[in-house]
């Protein structure tokens, strides 16, 4: 028996890990490439697991290959070999129309695409494959497959996800006890983020655990990837673009503060935040404009993939969290439910801002603002009179607070305000368009 049948066959044997459940789905039924990117220890592997699952209500675990190229009994292994996958299958599954493949960490393999897309040319087969983001980029994919890929974004967990990884059913209406509890672990979530490993950890392992994928993202997916020689700029553009987390910053700010102490050229700082966005770790939000061009020109608002991240250096704004939560629960409703959704900001030249405005195609959705206190009357009534001039100005009339803890609706100048809490918000139930 040769090591790829081994791998192979000691797959079947050991069977399916326990999974709990992700939100993200992928299709089984398209003969496309699927490849699922995200930062690293987002939960790659298992989302494969769960798709592996859905297949076996109709499927033998036998119809399925499964093959990790990190495995060290697979070093060395060429773009050759992999021929040798389809032998097997057909050997394993000679009567089989269909072949079922999932590669995890494929780019351990040069030239694997030139294989896959023999595949999905010349024969009947689902394949899916996961990748670290320092090597599989949804851009690459697509280019190197030449259409024949549809690609899906990871994020860390969402609040949903994290109370199930909690063993708590979120099953409304809730009592006093169980509103208590997700209180408190919204607390959790709002601190340490939601990477699938650390959501049992213990506070100390969950800050160890996050400086370690701190130090994954710079040294595996940015100094391997990019060659990055400069590796002390790396560092302080990561920590500077932490703590102006879910702020408008512009390349050039970050320039400004860097270059006080360090020599360097606007060009490094501009390529090494393309690489921090390329990777997933930064998401910038643009300005709404009914212009794109106008929109893509515009500063950024800076949000981080996890909120574990501002805990690693010691930031502890309620307001900037909850901010980035939504925006990142924002994200993550666009990549897995509905790709017709955009999420922007709005300002205008008097300095009122709105903290996000969602679009659904060409129409304004919503504008949401965030808000964690709202019993100081002067903070609420900035808050509600931005968003009655964007609502003006972008043409919507879905206006929303999120708060920590206040509900109601207000009337005001004609329009209804919905002030939600947070916990509300997040739990919401989501309708795949």
């Amino acid at each position: 028996m040769d090591v790829l049948e081994e791998v192979i066959v000691e797959f079947h044997k050991l069977g399916l890990p326990e999974v709990k459940k992700r939100e993200l789905e992928l299709p089984t039924n398209v003969n496309k490439a699927i490849t699922v990117i995200g930062l690293r220890r987002v939960g790659k592997t298992y989302l494969l697991y769960q798709t592996m699952q859905e297949l076996l209500k109709s499927l033998k675990l036998e119809n399925i290959f499964y093959v990790n190229f990190e495995d060290n009994r697979l070093e060395g292994i060429s773009s050759k070999d992999l021929s040798r996958i389809v032998e097997l299958y057909k050997k394993y599954n000679p009567e089989s129309k269909t072949m079922y493949l999932f590669f995890d960490e494929i780019q351990n393999v040069a030239g694997w695409e030139k294989f896959v897309r023999r595949l999905l040319e010349r024969r009947e087969v689902r394949i899916f494959i996961t990748g670290s983001s320092s090597k599989l980029l949804s851009k690459e994919i697509a280019t190197s497959l030449r259409g024949r890929s549809l690609s899906f974004k990871l994020f860390p967990l969402s609040f949903r996800e994290f109370l199930a990884f909690k063993g708590f059913e979120a099953k409304e209406p809730f009592i006093e006890d169980e509103r208590g509890r997700i209180e408190r672990y919204l607390e959790e979530y709002l601190q340490f983020g939601g990477f699938p490993e650390i959501v049992n950890y213990d506070v100390h392992l969950k800050l160890r655990t996050l400086q370690e994928y701190l130090d994954m993202v710079v040294y595996k997916d940015l100094v391997e990837r990019y060659g990055i020689e400069k590796i002390s700029i790396m560092k302080a553009l990561i920590r500077l673009v932490v703590k102006n987390f879910s702020r408008r910053v512009s390349i050039r700010s970050l320039y400004n503060s860097l270059s006080s102490g360090m020599t360097l050229s606007r060009n490094t700082v501009y390529e090494y935040f393309s690489y921090l966005e390329d990777v997933g770790f930064v998401l910038p939000v643009r300005k709404f404009s009914f212009s794109e061009k106008e929109s893509m020109r515009s500063i950024a608002k800076l949000y981080l993939v996890d909120n574990g991240f501002p805990t690693i250096y010691g930031l502890k704004d309620l307001g900037q969290r909850m901010e980035n939560v939504v925006a990142i629960e924002l994200l993550r409703r666009k990549h897995y439910f509905n790709p017709l959704l955009n999420v922007y900001y709005w300002h205008d030249r008097l300095q009122r801002e709105v903290d996000f405005v969602v679009t659904e195609g060409l129409k304004v959705k919503e504008l949401i603002q965030v808000c964690y206190d709202v019993d100081d009357l002067n903070t609420k009534r900035r808050e509600v009179n931005s968003l009655l001039k964007a609502s003006k100005d972008v043409g919507c009339s879905n206006l929303y607070v999120i708060t920590w803890d206040y509900e109601g609706v207000e009337g005001v100048e004609g329009k209804k305000v919905k002030f939600i809490p947070f916990w509300k918000w997040l739990l919401k139930p989501i309708k795949a368009s």
